[in-house]
């Protein structure tokens, strides 16, 4: 862009400066995590010097801010901001070479990223890949804007640039079919009993931040009892009464050995709830697969009432069937928990004690403890609402779901709390965020709801993209390099390829159908923060073209881009996104409804630029402004959503597909639309955010909605043969067996070919430290100060017994190896507070020269080989852990 439009984009941002004021608190929204809590940051003489949030609002800590938030002000001061856009002059690419950066003016680096896009795109569209990660600074929502503009242009080629596939594949696929969210929490006002598996969820890190945290504290000052169940104990399971260590990726032996307890020996469950909230009384014919009437093509039930089967939406619909054989129209049936309740004997305390290292007598003290506090058939009366009482459940994240057993393992601890009847109803678990609103008194927006979709199974009312149900056809193979592969029921975009060291040989036997040419970047590490970096680092080399938009160079920056666009940082960025995820970060439980706006505490410097504007100019160039508009316009109003085809004001654009429009004025609309001419970014700037009351039929939203969630579930059972077909076609050897429709037991890859007697008889994981989020957090001088005087986070941990064996001692220099080769070595943490056959690394380890500083921690992601072997086949979900030998750096062979 001309300099003179860079100067008038300037002066739009004046008004964030507040005038002649010298010394000044302004809102906005925290960008130290996914939480995005609602905070004020006070300026003096135009400088950020401190943060605090906000005790009227409900989105955070109601005035508590964690120190990950306190710190994000040392981001923003980094003196090693990207300023400008820059170039690559070193045409020599790889693992630590110096770009030699030099600067341009956007008019060049615009023009040639618009070139080489519309160059790629007439080659094959598909040769465009893309990634949206956020990192220190940028806005976390807005990977979505910046990769629909790549589906505009006609390619899926999403890829991972750090989280995804490591981060929530099962957990969100997971999350969104039973709760129509993008997590879940336990219902901490009410919670009495918690069984917590694999995150630290309101325990200083994970979702919802600091809500979760000091709900999480309330919690046990009212009494909750809390048990943990995870291989390390030393952080969630610190607020806990009892911590139970476990072996990486068996919890799924236990969850199936606790559904069997209740339902075949104790024979305590919420059978209302499995009868009419549910699939469990669909009627399954002799084929495994439901039985619809011919008319309308809907699932059918056996109403015990009327003795005669009906369609799951039938108005007379009474009292559907669990148990017993049925002939309908002359074939034979039988409700789905008559099946799954068989299915289940298999699955004894016994066994699950064998494989999971959890004593029996724990597993079935663990059981009657839930059943007991489930309070199972009771009620509550919230603000004159009668709602459904069940104050226990079983929550979990990242250590549940990060392997290859991701998709069955996750579902089947949904399956424990689906039998207590305790999604989204008081006490239970409840999805992160909230999922039903019926909007702000002023204009009762915004407002949406799940709803019942195909076969009156839930349905996100809102999401980021398109909904993960119900699944979409399955495509062409050649398509999305290889996620489709991994990817076919969830659709979530979440798959490690091509990030994983089979890709060339299987990419090879497919034919090479396309090569990518253009990688769009939108923060992000995909070097360091996907897989070992020489995995990574093969694939990256071979694009001809790399960009990147962000407010810090690291490894892949330096080694990999082309051209860099300066993004602001968070507090000097005006944007509306981060302010619409409903269903991922808002306060959940009863907490009000709290809105708050990211709009700058101060003006952009130097020439750093909102992503949003970099995005328009962008879609201008590559002729696609109209379509990005239309995008923004269904995106912001979600008129395309069913729920809203009677609520969506006519008479209100947002933005017309003809239009020129900045990120400012977009906001602005954004906020009238929502709430009112008079409620747009001056309002917010002088009251800082609005809030209101949530009704319980908001947050307990369950029994006031049709929709059923699945307790199993044919959409992958009948993908199974498919799915076979193109994997043998190129080799592509995937475990099809987990394409079935009931939740079943798979081992877990470490335990199939590396058995405790090999000489790789450890287990290296990577654990969530609660100071850090992911990995840029390293370079924050606050958070390395922090993390110093932890002993945890920048040593290996290790238990004391399985050192002792070793010859290892306290603080000893120690190698870490897999079965490859690659090794990582560090300083040594003894402790009994993890498992015996665990190693513990924080997946930290940085040397970027454009960051400037120490290097810190250990890389957990070089003992990474991703590849067909390590990922779920179902929702591609990866194994982070690995089975690993340690030793003594001065015995290092």
């Amino acid at each position: 862009m001309a300099y003179e439009k860079l100067e008038k984009e300037r002066e739009a941002y004046k008004i964030f400066a507040r005038g002649a004021n010298k010394d000044y608190w302004a809102h906005t929204i925290c960008d130290g995590c996914y939480a995005e809590c609602g905070i004020k940051i006070r300026v003096v003489d135009g400088c950020p010097v401190s943060i605090e949030g906000v005790p009227e609002s409900d989105l955070g800590g109601q005035g508590g801010l964690c120190g990950r938030g306190v710190a994000t002000l040392f981001n923003y001061h980094d003196p090693n901001r990207v300023n400008y856009p820059l170039r690559r002059t070193n045409p020599k690419k790889g693992i630590g070479e110096d770009p030699k950066w030099e600067r341009i003016s956007w008019d060049e680096a615009l023009d040639t990223i618009a070139e080489k896009v519309i160059q790629a795109r007439k080659k094959d569209p598909r040769a465009i890949a893309y990634g949206g990660t956020p990192g220190p600074g940028t806005g976390s929502k807005f990977g979505t804007g910046f990769c629909i503009i790549w589906v505009l242009a006609g390619s899926h080629n999403y890829i991972m640039g750090g989280p995804g596939s490591h981060c929530g594949a099962a957990a969100h696929h997971g999350a969104a079919l039973m709760h129509a969210a993008w997590d879940i929490l336990p219902d901490y006002r009410y919670t009495n009993f918690l069984i917590r598996a694999g995150g630290n969820e309101g325990m200083g890190g994970g979702r919802l931040g600091t809500i979760s945290m000091r709900q999480a504290a309330a919690a046990r000052d009212r009494g909750m009892r809390m048990v943990v169940i995870d291989p390390i104990g030393y952080v969630a399971a610190a607020k806990a009464i009892e911590w139970i260590p476990i072996l990486p990726g068996t919890d799924i032996a236990v969850w199936l050995a606790m559904a069997n307890l209740m339902v075949n020996e104790i024979g305590i469950f919420d059978a209302e709830y499995i009868r009419h909230k549910t699939n469990g009384s669909y009627l399954l014919g002799q084929d495994g697969y439901i039985l619809k009437d011919r008319q309308r093509e809907q699932p059918l039930l056996w109403d015990e009432t009327d003795n005669k089967a009906k369609t799951w939406d039938d108005p007379t619909l009474k009292k559907p069937a669990l148990y017993g054989q049925y002939s309908v129209e002359g074939m034979s049936c039988q409700p789905a928990f008559h099946v799954l309740k068989e299915h289940l004997k298999q699955y004894t305390p016994e066994w699950a004690s064998k494989i999971s290292t959890i004593p029996e007598s724990k597993i079935r003290w663990l059981t009657q403890e839930l059943v007991n506090e489930a309070k199972i058939g009771s009620t509550i009366e919230i603000k004159g609402v009668k709602i459904p009482y069940r104050p226990a459940g079983v929550v979990g994240y990242k250590g549940q779901q990060t392997h290859s057993n991701g998709y069955h393992q996750y579902m089947s601890m949904y399956l424990i709390n689906a039998l207590l009847g305790n999604q989204d109803v008081a006490g239970g678990i409840i999805g992160s965020g909230t999922v039903r609103s019926y909007g702000h008194p002023l204009r009762q927006r915004p407002r949406f709801e799940p709803f019942a979709g195909l076969d009156g199974m839930l349905t996100p009312g809102q999401w980021w993209t398109r909904t993960p149900y119900p699944p979409r056809d399955v495509v062409p193979d050649d398509s999305q390099l290889l996620m489709n592969f991994q990817d076919i029921l969830a659709q979530s975009t979440m798959n490690p390829y091509p990030y994983c060291a089979d890709f060339d040989d299987i990419w090879t036997r497919a034919g090479r159908p396309y090569e990518v040419e253009v990688l769009a970047q939108y923060g992000g590490n995909p070097l360091m923060n996907c897989v070992n970096t020489e995995v990574a680092g093969r694939f990256l080399e071979r694009i001809p073209f790399t960009f990147f938009i962000t407010p810090f160079h690291n490894e892949t920056t330096e080694g990999y881009a082309d051209i860099i666009l300066p993004e602001c940082h968070a507090y000097e960025s005006c944007e509306p996104f981060t302010s619409f995820g409903f269903f991922f970060n808002y306060p959940n439980g009863l907490d009000k409804w709290s809105f708050h706006v990211r709009i700058p505490v101060v003006e952009p410097k130097y020439e750093r630029r909102d992503t949003l504007n970099i995005m328009f100019d962008i879609a201008e160039r590559i002729g696609l402004r109209s379509q990005y508009n239309t995008y923004l316009e269904n995106y912001f109003t979600c008129k395309s959503m069913k729920w809203e085809e009677q609520t969506c004001p006519t008479d209100f654009e947002i933005v017309r597909p003809d239009e020129r429009i900045d990120t400012i004025e977009l906001t602005e609309r954004v906020l009238n639309y929502n709430f009112g001419e008079d409620h747009g970014l001056e309002w917010f700037m002088k009251h800082g955010f609005i809030t209101w009351e949530k009704r319980p039929e908001e947050c307990y939203w369950r029994w006031f909605n049709n929709a059923r969630v699945p307790i199993f579930d044919e959409t992958v059972a009948k993908q199974k043969e498919i799915v076979r077909k193109r994997a043998e076609k190129i080799g592509f050897n995937i475990n099809a067996e987990h394409y079935t429709s009931f939740f079943t037991y798979f081992p877990n890859c470490l335990y199939t070919e590396n058995p405790s007697e090999s000489e790789y008889d450890l287990i290296a994981i990577s654990h969530r430290d609660p100071l850090h989020t992911h990995r840029f957090m390293a370079g924050n001088p606050l958070i390395d100060e922090a993390s110093r005087s932890n002993p945890y986070t920048y040593n290996i941990v290790m238990h004391k017994g399985t050192a002792k064996k070793r010859g290892i001692g306290e603080g000893d220099l120690i190698v870490v190896e897999n079965p490859w080769g690659d090794r990582v070595t560090g300083n040594v943490k003894l402790t009994e507070l993890i498992h015996e056959r665990v190693i513990g690394i924080v997946g930290l380890g940085t040397w970027s020269r454009g960051r400037k500083f120490e290097p810190r921690g250990i890389n957990h992601n070089q003992l990474l080989r991703l590849g067909a072997r390590y990922i779920d086949p179902v929702v591609g979900a990866v194994e982070e852990a690995i089975n690993v030998k340690a030793y003594r750096a001065e015995v290092s062979k």
